[in-house]
């Protein structure tokens, strides 16, 4: 990773050539006391999966500036660098425009972002919604405690929160109902495509298609080729076939499972997922009910601790096959199966062909139970 000092280097290259300055400018500016700092290193870091932008920079008397271009606009982060840890001063969509990141060297968390880019401009009038609707409903405080609450206090603020984020999506979807092909619905769209009905998906892609803007738009690829593996996953197409290690270091291969049994759940869950956890119980009662009648569980956990691993298996008695590449959201199944939260389940005939997919906690038994009927 290149260190640049006050300006990036494609902005520098195109400077020294004497051509006029194209692309974004960012300017950092941070006041108060310098030396409450984590450093004086910034790591700029976003763009795409293709072309990905990670630059340093830094401060000279609590001033910086990054300048570059970026072909397909989206989100970026500017962060203190120290080591290898990173502190995030500030979430921000970047397009081609100029912007100011004002910094609080004694409180990170209230730097502001001025700019007339469309898109952070709308980004900042919605967070300040929200944070007024939570000021007026004491929202933050509220679940600090939330622990402490009776259920009856707990209902009232899981309402009282729902109602806050229900106006905030209200206002998001109203920008986006009145720029349906701009960059932030585009945007919204790559962030919810794994929520949205899986029909839609394609009409979804092509009012983007339409847009000559979007030609050589990394985003709308990344997003297609998304869709396309989601497609891929539906109940009727034939499960991906992987291989990962057991907790003993020997390879468990997924179709050596389900070419074995009627009905195969592959589990994603991990040992520091709190609802994972909580559902293990239930999943350990259900398996002891149909593992004879042909039913089998593979978990492929998300952990990154071999040892927080293995004691999660011996403490909630998980007594079918286990395997995981120990890498966190990064674990090449759950990339396969375009796996975004835990606990998740996608569900197999004997044929490796898909029968079910995130099918809800509550849903689980009675979808064994039917399928096994069969």
């Amino acid at each position: 990773m290149k260190k640049l000092f006050l300006v990036g280097a494609v902005a520098l290259l195109a400077s020294c050539a004497g051509e006029p300055e194209t692309g974004y400018t960012v300017n950092v500016n941070v006041t108060g006391d310098l030396t409450k700092l984590p450093s004086d290193t910034l790591v700029f870091a976003g763009g795409t999966k293709a072309t990905p932008v990670s630059d340093t920079v830094v401060l000279v008397n609590g001033k910086a500036t990054i300048k570059g271009e970026t072909n397909t606009p989206t989100n970026y982060t500017i962060s203190f660098l120290k080591g290898k840890k990173r502190t995030t001063v500030k979430r921000f969509f970047l397009e081609n425009e100029k912007y100011d990141i004002n910094v609080d060297a004694e409180d990170l968390k209230t730097a502001t972002v001025v700019t007339t880019a469309a898109v952070q401009t709308h980004i900042e009038a919605v967070n300040a919604k929200r944070n007024e609707l939570y000021a007026a409903n004491n929202i933050d405080s509220l679940l600090k405690v939330y622990g402490k609450l009776t259920k009856e206090e707990q209902e009232k603020v899981r309402e009282a929160y729902n109602k806050c984020n229900e106006e905030v999506k209200a206002m998001d979807n109203a920008f986006i109902e009145a720029n349906p092909t701009s960059v932030y619905a585009l945007s919204t769209f790559a962030s919810e495509v794994g929520d949205l009905p899986v029909a839609d998906l394609d009409a979804k892609v092509a009012t983007f298609d339409t847009v000559a803007a979007y030609a050589n738009n990394e985003m709308l690829k990344e997003v297609k080729e998304t869709v396309a593996l989601i497609k891929s996953l539906q109940p009727g197409q034939k499960a991906p076939d992987f291989v990962q290690n057991d907790p003993d270091g020997k390879p468990v291969k997924f179709s050596d499972i389900y070419s074995k049994n009627k009905l195969t759940m592959v589990d994603f869950w991990a040992s520091w997922c709190g609802p994972c956890r909580a559902f293990n119980p239930d999943l350990v009662k259900i398996y002891k009910k149909y593992h004879k009648k042909g039913f089998e569980i593979l978990g492929v956990s998300h952990d990154r601790d071999y040892d927080a691993w293995v004691k999660g298996i011996k403490d909630d008695k998980l007594t079918w096959p286990q395997v995981s590449d120990l890498k966190f959201w990064d674990n090449e199944v759950g990339r396969m199966y375009y796996v975004r939260y835990i606990p998740q389940n996608i569900f197999v005939d004997q044929n490796g062909i898909i029968v079910g997919r995130q099918i809800d906690k509550p849903e689980v038994a009675n979808f064994i139970d039917e399928f096994l009927k069969k």
